[in-house]
């Protein structure tokens, strides 16, 4: 294609992402620790099924002997999340401690950073359900949404969209004297930021050949550590809005908004509207010139 003149390097290129669900069904964190429970006793049945023997109670076929679906307002929640939290540490603790010669298996270790992620013991060694307030959660780039597709993330946009699985980037040339061509495609975890994601971009376009002049984008990937990245790795100016304002303060026209401050990028400096100057800077702009090393 570079032969036939259908792509070239330096000319302009756009960017933009859409979301793709993953392959998996959509778990409460009940039903999450439930079925990971579930698909942990599936492993070790297949590969070593007597040690199951000395660990599964005459009950756990009725909890775990099919596909787990609670709903969002199961009856004895606190019962059902404490039985789920002591099995499954039941479970790991036989496991790791009786099986001896057997090494567990992927779908044991996703149920112990599952435990982990949505179970913690209090100072009395009680196990105890992890909220946003008690023993905290982890964030979304890293808490896991199911059992059988542990790199798949959940991600919210907005007050309007949010999917659990991951976000495509395409890339393609959409100079006005060429067709447009598909350059980049890249697959990354939902709760990636756009911003990176373009770094990774510009990486393989430098590659091929194939770096743009430039690149044309929309909000999600402008942040200013990134637009500064691109320019001095690459000499690829990113065009596109900077992202909005989504503080309440700005939703309710109160307070200070961001455009009433002034920045003095030479300087380093942020003066508010009642004229005092900041005591620090944290960015990219301007690039001073490192000291000599001392002898």
């Amino acid at each position: 294609m570079k032969h036939a003149g259908l792509v070239r390097e330096r000319t302009t290129q756009r960017t933009d992402s859409t979301h793709v669900l993953a392959a998996v069904r959509d778990l409460t964190r009940l039903e999450l620790v439930t079925e990971s429970v579930r698909a942990a006793l599936e492993e070790v049945a297949r590969s070593a099924g007597h040690l199951l023997v000395g660990v599964v109670e005459e009950d756990w076929g009725r909890r775990y002997g099919r596909a787990v679906r609670l709903g969002k307002n199961p009856t004895r929640p606190k019962t059902r999340i404490l039985a789920a939290g002591q099995d499954a540490c039941r479970l790991l603790e036989y496991l790791y401690r009786n099986g001896s010669g057997y090494r567990p298996g992927p779908q044991a270790e996703t149920l112990r950073q599952i435990v982990v992620q949505n179970y913690y013991r209090d100072p009395a060694g009680r196990l105890c359900w992890r909220t946003a307030d008690d023993g905290g959660l982890p964030p979304s780039s890293l808490a896991i949404v199911s059992p059988y597709d542990t790199t798949a993330r959940y991600v919210r946009h907005g007050h309007i969209i949010d999917w659990k699985g991951f976000a495509a980037h395409l890339t393609e040339t959409c100079a006005p004297d060429s067709v447009n061509v598909i350059t980049d495609v890249a697959t990354t975890s939902a709760a990636t930021n756009d911003g990176q994601a373009l770094s990774g971009i510009h990486t393989r376009l430098a590659r091929r050949g194939l770096l743009p002049t430039e690149h044309l984008v929309d909000g999600g990937y402008t942040s200013l550590v990134h637009l500064e990245r691109a320019a001095r790795e690459h000499q690829v100016t990113v065009s596109g809005p900077l992202p909005g304002n989504p503080t309440g303060q700005h939703r309710k026209n109160e307070g200070y908004d961001r455009d009433d401050f002034h920045i003095d990028f030479e300087r380093r400096e942020v003066t508010c509207p009642q004229g005092h100057v900041s005591q620090g800077w944290h960015g990219p702009y301007p690039r001073r010139p490192r000291p000599p090393p001392r002898p």
